[in-house]
């Protein structure tokens, strides 16, 4: 992984990249009878959550526009 990764700000993610965090996730999870990431023998690697921090804020702005939509503030003719 390249330094400066960990941004607070990320782009909107591609299908594609989509597809691929989540493939990282299912390679790099940590095995039950190992208790540690197959691949870097370490317990949630650095490759896991990076994709995983990804996917969940890909997650998270998927679901606040739907969110903030549906509560949008009534006009003040609506409300007479």
């Amino acid at each position: 992984m390249a330094s400066g990764q960990y941004e607070e700000e990320h782009g909107p993610l591609s299908d594609r990249l989509v597809a691929y965090y989540r493939d990282v996730v299912a390679v790099h999870a940590d095995d039950p009878a190992v208790g540690a990431c197959l691949v870097c023998r370490v317990s949630r690697c650095e490759d896991w959550r990076f994709a995983s921090e990804r996917l969940s804020n890909f997650a998270k702005g998927q679901t606040e526009p739907a969110v903030a939509a549906s509560v949008q503030p009534r006009r003040e003719s609506e409300l007479s």
